[in-house]
């Protein structure tokens, strides 16, 4: 098959979770072009598939860690002319491609390009599980948080044909057209040697650097590294880190804990490594909250409502108490099982529209075969006056 797989790229998190799938897909031997749109992706996006393209999308705009949603919806109205060019470039492309399927991780150009080019159009994400039956009311919060995200949901995917969601579950649970499914093993993480090294990993990109320096200096006897500002270079026991997918991991395999927000990527693979998180999740998100929430309730999470020195100072505590050791020990199945799932409901949708082609060209035929008759029956009475 050919496939064109779109990724949001606000956040590395759908990077991160799509790459397990592309790359199973391209070892099952299906040609897999990727389509990323947001923010400007790092360098390392570019290297998921042979074929890879960006275009701006949607973004969100943060301060100090808080989502601004007037200057946000601002920003993108300015910049809706961009989005519908880039739709229409992706339908272009469609046609001289002729995509089999359009796979999607929370992005929106490619999503509404698939449907209204009548191709099956596949959701593999997070975002999806928080409505879902099961999920329902895990997380503490108000109906106008549910509505408003729910709103920022349908804005982003308006409609797909099946929808595959991961979540902190032991197996999957299926309800009209969304699965939930388990957290999918990582193969990057397989060979990493994982250890409880006397530094801690920070991806604190929303924040300013000023405050985030002026907190941690206050803990001398802690080392971190910090990730999200794309840098090489060290102030005071913070060592700045270049954005580096392999660089991460291993300051990640390495570390004692990691604080970040209640990004599902991140969260998934402490749980895989077994790391504890300072989780500041930006509170306006319900999915990042969900996140955040799961990670407590499993013990891997100490959640704060922003960074200070009383929560870190808490968190040390709590971790210390357990050694920085968690004992969960995730429920994981192959990034393959579920792509089998993905195999068998595009079989069947094949198969309908294959049904429904048939259906259409046996009425043209029909249509076709009255109107020739009836041309023949007026040439005759036509014919007979006329003599």
């Amino acid at each position: 098959m050919k496939l064109l797989y779109g990724i949001n790229t606000n956040g590395q998190g759908h990077i991160n979770r799509s790459r397990v799938f592309i790359s199973e897909l391209i070892a099952d031997g299906h040609e897999v072009h990727v389509f990323l749109s947001g923010k400007q992706p790092p360098k390392y996006a570019y290297e998921l598939a042979d074929r890879v393209f960006y275009k701006p999308g949607p973004f969100d705009i943060y301060l100090e860690n808080k989502l601004q949603i007037p200057k946000s919806l601002q920003a993108n109205l300015n910049k809706l002319p961009d989005f519908n060019r880039a739709r229409k470039e992706i339908m272009e492309l469609d046609y001289k491609e002729n995509y089999d399927a359009f796979i999607n991780d929370f992005e929106q150009t490619s999503a509404i390009a698939g449907r209204r080019l009548n191709k099956p159009v596949i959701i593999v994400d997070r975002q999806h599980a928080i409505f879902h039956s099961f999920c329902a009311d895990r997380v503490p919060c108000s109906r106008y948080d549910k509505l408003k995200f729910r709103f920022a949901q349908l804005m982003m995917i308006p409609s797909f044909d099946k929808c595959f969601a991961l979540d902190f579950v032991d197996s999957m649970h299926t309800k009209g057209d969304i699965t939930i499914f388990p957290l999918v093993e990582k193969p990057e993480l397989n060979n990493l040697d994982v250890t409880y090294d006397n530094h801690i990993v920070a991806y604190l990109g929303r924040y300013s650097q000023s405050s985030i320096i002026d907190i941690f200096s206050k803990f001398p006897d802690e080392t971190f590294h910090l990730y999200g500002f794309n840098k090489d270079k060290q102030i005071g026991n913070v060592v700045f880190k270049k954005t580096s997918r392999e660089g991460f991991l291993k300051d990640f395999a390495s570390c004692k804990a990691i604080i970040s927000n209640g990004g599902f990527n991140l969260a998934w693979e402490a749980s895989l490594l077994n790391k504890l998180v300072l989780i500041i999740p930006h509170w306006k998100i319900l999915e990042q909250v969900t996140n955040a929430y799961s990670l407590y309730e499993l013990g891997l999470g100490y959640l704060s409502e922003e960074l200070t020195v009383e929560d870190f100072k808490g968190f040390r505590e709590w971790a210390e108490e357990i050694n920085y050791k968690p004992k969960y020990k995730a429920t994981t199945r192959p990034a393959s099982e579920l792509l089998s799932h993905v195999y068998d409901f595009l079989e069947e949708y094949q198969a309908e529209n294959y049904l429904t082609k048939r259906q259409v060209k046996r009425s043209i035929r029909y249509d076709l075969s009255r109107w020739r008759m009836k041309k023949e029956i007026k040439d005759e009475v036509k014919l007979k006056v006329e003599i």
